[in-house]
């Protein structure tokens, strides 16, 4: 019961919070989950059950006829959806991670049922029109005929709907009227009827009866980062029977790229399925933000079985080499390959951000290294030496040149001087060069009012958590990007008439068009008042006083650290860090309108530290989460982190009430306790609301998938 439950709610794909509402439900409920084994899977598919539901094709072509291996994992979830279409299902939602095989299965599936299949694949452009009609040219004339989902309807074929939260959440919802009703208005006034007409006297052309065996099986990725669709479960997971497609285990994994690989040694199958197995693990730990899929690890077995002279570190490069360009995804990524023996990196690659462009010849001499002319209007400059920000030149300050004193990236395409050229430069330009990046450096700290040791003791900790920032920043840019998403704009003079508008059209309504566009607005933060964050830390004497003991204090800062950075001069998020001791429950650090650059940032932490130092023991967690709640708005979210000795200053659950406002998001985590006192208390805590750390180095983590978990919402 437990596993369909999970099935059927998708509980794989739901935030991890809400997923542990949902695991505590069941628990109180006397209802357990069986863990899944990614080691192997005996499942067998039912032979009974699959002939019994066997069709007989009025038209074989439509069958699919797919490449497939056979292997338990796969099988598995054949049986699942086996069932539901057995038991009459109309309406199916097979849900997975891009790359885990749901066509494959699906296809593979209805070939074993002959059934004939109708497919469409969505888009961010699919209009309802276009589901329902489609356009052709003949004879020199724009006809429309029925499209897949008619021609399924009417003949009793299954109609594949793939990439479907890809699609406009609008177009995808009329099929919720044809599943629950069974009525279906069409654009040249006909009707699909699940009823068809009354009586052979009342028969009405323009109806078209819904054939018994029709189906619809929907093909989706979960919503969001990194698949940037929309949340289809969310707005029609109530007329669908779901079912999960989940990660390979590996025995079928190593069956499947066994059957590609048929030149490739046993033991480089059996590296690659290891590695897969942990970037899997480290994707559910969201240490890396992309879930590496079966796709992935056959296209490597099939790079080296085709190109063995390549090598290992090749095949794989060959597959991954887009995702290098990511800093904080490529760190984690050497370190997972390199555990297997295997190294990404390559002397005669190097691993940037933006384009290379090329190789590039200096228009003049190498003489003096200087700073270079401000171009006002930051136009691209190459091989020159009058420019700063140029590239490929010589003396001025840019980058993939030669001689010039220090980097300067004005984001233009990087030309870049070859080894051969920089050899040429005297040492006498050298050492002005490093003279004046020298001065340049304790210029900058001036500005930030930073000494040398100080920069050194803010760059100790902005590396720990380097790679938290980048992905809290990706997401936003994310979230950015699909607030700017083009929509469909109604009531326009020009475009595609609107189906919506047509009696409009008729009565001489000029207006009647839609056309796709940058809205105004996308009902999304983004675009609407910023959202608010308040990080409230925990910095009493105990935090000074066992940071020897667990770290507990340098994981604080580098936490704190992580959220300054990752929202500086980010208008849309308004930031508040507010701190609580023995001396007060309320110490603000950081609100809106501070400017977070280094030094500020540094002065922050410096803050945090002193008062852990010289504060009075106690604690004011309490007083603290309630004053923050109470003066929070709705949307807002607030994340509290203490290490309060609660049985000493008698913290029970109830006065921990205010974390359950409906309104505000909060969340507290505890990062130290006497005993399992912590742990407890949390575990009485409703809705998910309190969470254990005590492994201080995943605080950052935490944090992260906290904030990502909100902004998604």
């Amino acid at each position: 019961l437990g596993n369909i439950l999970c099935s059927t709610l998708l509980l794989d794909f739901l935030p991890e919070w809400e997923s542990g509402i949902v695991k505590r439900c069941f628990e109180k409920s006397g209802i357990s989950i069986q863990p899944r084994d990614y080691g192997t899977c005996d499942y067998t598919m039912d032979e009974e059950l699959l002939k019994s539901c066997r069709r007989v094709a009025s038209d074989p072509l439509l069958v699919p006829n797919v490449r497939f291996h056979e292997n338990a994992g796969q099988a598995e979830v054949m049986g699942d959806i086996l069932e539901a279409h057995s038991v009459g299902e109309k309406a199916l939602l097979i849900m997975g991670n891009q790359g885990n095989g749901k066509n494959k299965v699906v296809d593979k599936l209805l070939s074993l049922l002959n059934c004939e299949r109708e497919y469409v694949q969505l888009h961010r452009d699919t209009t309802v029109q276009s589901l329902l009609m489609m356009p052709m040219v003949e004879n020199g004339r724009i006809v429309y005929r029925d499209s897949p989902l008619v021609r399924a309807a009417k003949h009793g074929r299954i109609l594949v709907l793939d990439e479907a939260d890809k699609a406009p959440v609008e177009v995808v919802a009329v099929l919720k009227g044809l599943i629950e009703d069974g009525l279906l208005s069409l654009p040249d006034g006909r009707v699909l009827s699940r009823l068809g007409s009354k009586s052979s006297e009342e028969r009405d052309d323009n109806i078209i009866p819904i054939h018994p065996d029709f189906s619809v099986w929907t093909l989706a990725n979960p919503a969001g980062w990194p698949f940037h669709g929309n949340d289809l479960a969310r707005e029609m997971a109530d007329v669908f029977s779901c079912h999960t497609v989940h990660p390979m285990d590996m025995n079928s994994h190593k069956g499947i790229l066994a059957s590609y690989g048929t030149n490739v040694e046993p033991q480089f199958i059996d590296k690659i399925v290891n590695i897969w197995e942990d970037l899997r693990v480290a994707h559910e730990r969201g240490v890396i933000a992309y879930p590496f899929s079966i796709r992935e690890s056959i296209a490597v077995v099939k790079h080296f079985n085709a190109f063995p002279e390549d090598g290992i570190e090749g095949a794989i490069d060959n597959v991954i080499a887009y995702d290098c360009l990511e800093k904080s995804l490529t760190k984690h990524l050497n370190e997972i390959f390199s555990d297997h023996g295997i190294s990404l990196e390559h002397p005669t690659k190097s691993v940037v951000n933006r384009a290379e462009g090329g190789i590039s010849t200096p228009k003049t001499r190498a003489s003096s290294p200087k700073f270079g002319k401000v171009d006002p209007e930051n136009t691209p400059h190459v091989g020159g030496n009058t420019w700063a920000g140029g590239t490929g030149g010589s003396d001025t300050a840019g980058l993939g040149g030669r001689g010039g004193p220090y980097r300067l990236d004005l984001g233009h395409k990087v030309m870049q001087v070859t080894d051969e050229m920089k050899a040429r430069m005297s040492e006498e330009s050298q050492r002005k060069a490093r003279a004046m990046a020298k001065e340049a450096f304790n210029e900058k700290l001036k500005e930030l009012d930073m000494g040398k040791l100080d920069w050194k003791r803010y760059q100790s900790l902005r590396n720990e958590v380097d790679d938290e920032i980048t992905q809290l920043k990706s997401l936003l840019k994310d979230l950015k990007r699909r607030s700017e998403e083009r929509v469909w704009l109604k009531n326009q003079s020009n475009g595609e008439l609107d189906e919506n508008k047509i009696v409009d059209a008729l009565s001489g309504e000029r207006d009647v068009f839609k056309r796709r566009g940058n809205p105004s607005t996308n009902g999304n933060f983004l675009h609407n008042k910023p959202i608010t964050i308040k990080l409230l830390v925990d910095i009493s004497a105990s935090m000074y006083r066992f940071n020897s003991y667990d770290g507990r204090l340098q994981r604080l800062l580098e936490a704190t650290l992580m959220m300054m950075e990752a929202f500086r001069d980010d208008k849309r998020i308004r930031v508040h860090i507010i701190g609580h001791s023995g001396s007060s429950a309320k110490i603000p650090l950081v609100d809106p309108t501070t400017s977070l650059d280094e030094a500020t940032q540094l002065k922050v932490l410096e803050c945090m530290v002193a008062n852990t130092q010289y504060t009075y023991a106690g604690d004011n967690t309490v007083e603290a989460i309630s004053d923050s709640i109470s003066q929070s708005a709705k949307g807002d979210l607030v994340i509290i982190i203490s290490d309060a000795n609660l049985q000493r200053y008698r913290i029970g659950v109830d006065d921990l009430s205010p974390l359950q406002s409906k309104d505000v998001h909060s969340h507290l985590i505890f990062i130290g306790s006497i005993g399992n006192e912590a742990k407890n208390l949390a575990r009485t805590i409703p809705n998910e609301r309190a969470t254990v750390c005590f492994q201080s180095s995943d605080l950052p983590l935490l944090l992260k998938k906290i904030v990502s978990n909100s902004l998604r919402q």
